[in-house]
C-alpha cells in the first residue's frame, strides 16, 4: 500500500496517510480520517477546560461548587463526590436507540441528562482547588498531575513534593518556577535539568549541583555562568548576588535568559533514551512518530501529552492521560489501564472496548454511553445482553455512515470521527486548545466555536506589582491578605522545518566542515536560539 494524499475536510489542506497508517486502521478496524492530524488534535483539545474552575450551582443539591463546567453550560453538574458516590445510577437514563436520527444528535441529549461530576480528579485528598489529577494530596490549584503533594500553582506533574508554580515536571521537590525537569532537588528558575539538585536558573544541565546561571554542563559542580569555582568562592559569590532582592533577580534572569542561554547550542529535540523517534518533548521511548510530550510510549503517532507511567503503546490521536493504556484511537483524557478505546473522552481505571463514551470507569464493550461504571454490554446508557449487544452494534455503525451528523459548517461525522464540537460543553477560550492554537472571539465563532466573554469580577487589587517591597525580608506577613495584580499568557508549539545552525559562523567547529543534516523542530526559524542537530549538541556539550 502507498501513500495517499487526502484534503482536510475542516482546513482544506492536503495531508498524507501513510502505510502503516492504514495498517492501524484496518487493526483496530475504523475508517481512515477525514480531518488532518492537526485538526483532529484542535477538535479534541476543544474538550479539555483544563484549569479554570468557576463557581457554580449544584443542580442535585442547589449548593454552590466549584466546577470545570461554567454555568452557563447546559449540562447538569453534581459535587464530584455524590457523583462518585452510590447516589448516581447512570443506568438509569438509559434510552433505546432511535434510527431515524443521527448518533450524535441522540448523544447530545444524554450528555444533557445524565448529571457529569463537576471535576475530573481521581483519588485526591484535601484537594479541593485541582482538577484534571489523579492520587494527589494537599494540592491547590494544581492541573493534570498525578502522584503528588504539597504543591500549588503547578501544571504537568508526575510524583513530586513541595514544588510551587511548575509545569512538566518529575520527580521534584522543593522546585520553584521551572519547567520540564525530572529527578531534581531545589532547582529553581531552571529548565531541560535532569539529576541535578541545588541550581539556579540553569537549562539543559545533567547531573549537576551548585550550579547557577550554566547552560549545557555535564556532571559539574560549583559553576556560576558557566565558569568553575571553588565550593567557598562559589557560595560567597553567591551572597554577593542578593538573590532576595527581585530587582537584583530579575536583572541577572534577563541577563542570563538573554544573553548566556541565548550564546550556547541547544539541541533541535528535547529527548532522551529513544528509538526511532520524532516529535518534541519524549523520554525513553520508542517507535513514537509526531508526538509531544511522551515518556515511556511505544508505537504511538499523533499523539500528546502522554507522560505518566506506565506509558502507553500502540495508539494513534491520543491526547492526554495515558497511564498504562494500549489501542486507543482519537481519544483524550482516557488512562489508567484501559485498552481498546474508540473515540472517547474521560474514560478511566481499567476500561476496555468503548467507543464513543464519556465519564465511564471499570466499565467494557460499551457504546456511546455516559457516566456508567461497572458496566458491560450497554448502548445509550441502555442494558442489553452479549447477543444483544454484538447485533445491535453493527447495524448502529451503519446507521452513522447512513445517516450522518452535519454540523453547522457542513462538515459531516460519520463513523471514524470524534465527537462534534457542538457537542461540547465548553467555549473555545475556556480550553487547552487556545492555549496552543489562539483564536480571536470572531475567529472562533466563524469556525463554529463556542465564545465565553471574560466576566467582570470588580476584584480591587490592593497591590500593584511595582508597590511590592523590593526584598523578600522585607515583605510582613500580611501580604498573604492582599490582592496583587498579575497578568497570564500562553503560547503555541509547532514544528518548524530547520537546518542545522551549527554551519552558521562562530557557532560550532565542526571538524566534518558543514553540516547538512536538516530535522523538524519546535523552535520558529524566526527564533534566537542556536539549534544544532544531535551529533552536533553531543560534541558541543561532551
Amino acid at each position: 500500500m502507498n501513500n495517499e494524499t487526502r484534503q482536510c475536510q475542516n482546513c482544506k489542506q492536503n495531508f498524507t496517510i501513510e502505510p502503516e497508517d492504514f495498517n492501524f486502521y484496518e487493526k483496530i478496524k475504523v475508517p481512515p480520517p477525514t480531518f488532518c492530524p492537526e485538526c483532529r488534535m484542535v477538535r479534541k483539545m476543544y474538550w479539555r477546560n483544563e484549569k479554570t474552575l468557576y463557581k457554580r450551582k449544584d443542580d442535585r443539591t442547589g449548593k454552590i461548587i466549584f466546577s470545570q463546567f461554567s454555568d452557563i453550560a447546559t449540562v447538569k453538574v453534581w459535587e464530584r463526590d455524590d457523583w462518585f458516590s452510590d447516589i448516581l445510577d447512570s443506568i438509569s437514563y438509559g434510552r433505546d436507540y432511535n434510527f431515524n436520527q443521527p448518533l450524535f444528535e441522540q448523544l447530545y441529549l444524554l450528555v444533557h441528562e445524565v448529571p457529569l461530576p463537576s471535576r475530573s480528579i481521581i483519588l485526591s485528598v484535601n484537594s479541593p482547588y485541582c482538577m484534571n489529577d489523579t492520587n494527589i494530596r494537599n494540592c491547590y490549584l494544581t492541573f493534570a498531575s498525578s502522584s503528588s503533594e504539597n504543591c500549588s500553582y503547578c501544571v504537568n506533574l508526575d510524583t513530586c513534593k513541595d514544588c510551587f508554580d511548575i509545569n512538566f515536571g518529575w520527580n521534584l521537590e522543593l522546585c520553584y518556577d521551572s519547567f520540564f525537569n525530572r529527578n531534581c532537588y531545589k532547582a529553581f528558575f531552571s529548565s531541560f535539568c535532569e539529576d541535578s539538585h541545588d541550581i539556579t536558573l540553569c537549562k539543559d544541565c545533567f547531573g549537576v549541583s551548585f550550579c547557577f546561571g550554566c547552560v549545557n554542563l555535564r556532571n559539574k559542580s560549583y559553576y556560576i555562568f558557566n565558569q568553575p569555582y571553588s565550593k567557598d568562592e562559589y557560595f560567597k559569590k553567591i551572597k554577593e548576588l542578593e538573590l532576595g532582592s527581585y530587582y537584583n533577580l530579575e536583572k541577572i534572569k534577563n541577563k542570563v535568559l538573554g544573553d548566556l542561554w541565548l550564546k550556547y547550542p541547544c539541541k533541535y529535540f528535547h529527548g532522551r533514551r529513544n528509538i526511532n523517534s520524532d516529535g518534541e518533548y519524549i523520554w525513553n521511548s520508542k517507535n513514537v512518530k509526531n508526538s509531544y510530550g511522551i515518556t515511556g510510549g511505544e508505537n504511538l503517532r499523533y499523539c500528546q501529552h502522554l507522560s505518566y507511567s506506565p506509558g502507553s503503546k500502540d495508539s494513534y490521536d491520543h491526547f492526554r492521560f495515558g497511564m498504562g493504556s494500549e489501542l486507543i484511537y482519537e481519544s483524550l483524557m482516557c488512562g489508567d489501564n484501559i485498552s481498546a478505546l474508540k473515540f472517547c473522552y474521560l474514560c478511566t481505571v481499567e476500561c476496555s472496548d468503548l467507543t464513543y463514551c464519556m465519564f465511564c470507569l471499570s466499565s467494557k464493550n460499551l457504546f456511546a454511553c455516559i457516566g456508567l461504571r461497572n458496566k458491560q454490554y450497554c448502548i445509550l446508557n441502555k442494558q442489553y445482553t452479549k447477543e444483544e449487544y454484538e447485533e445491535l452494534v453493527p447495524k448502529i455503525i451503519k446507521h452513522m455512515n447512513d445517516m450522518p451528523y452535519i454540523d453547522k459548517k457542513g462538515k459531516i461525522y460519520k463513523y471514524g470521527e470524534f465527537f462534534p464540537a457542538e457537542l461540547s460543553p465548553f467555549a473555545y477560550n475556556e480550553t487547552i486548545a487556545q492555549e496552543y492554537f489562539p483564536l480571536t472571539k470572531e475567529e472562533a465563532l466563524e469556525k463554529g466555536y463556542q465564545w465565553k466573554d471574560r466576566e467582570d469580577r470588580n476584584y480591587q487589587a490592593d497591590l500593584k506589582t511595582e508597590d511590592l517591597p523590593d526584598n523578600i525580608k522585607d515583605v510582613n506577613e500580611d501580604i498573604i491578605n492582599k490582592v496583587i495584580e498579575c497578568e497570564h499568557k500562553g503560547a503555541p508549539l509547532k514544528l518548524w522545518h530547520r537546518v542545522c545552525m551549527c554551519n552558521k559562523e562562530n557557532h560550532h567547529n565542526h571538524n566534518a566542515g558543514k553540516c547538512e543534516i536538516e530535522f523538524e523542530t519546535s523552535y520558529a526559524p524566526d527564533r534566537p536560539e542556536i539549534v544544532y542537530c544531535e551529533k552536533c549538541y553531543q560534541q558541543e556539550v561532551y
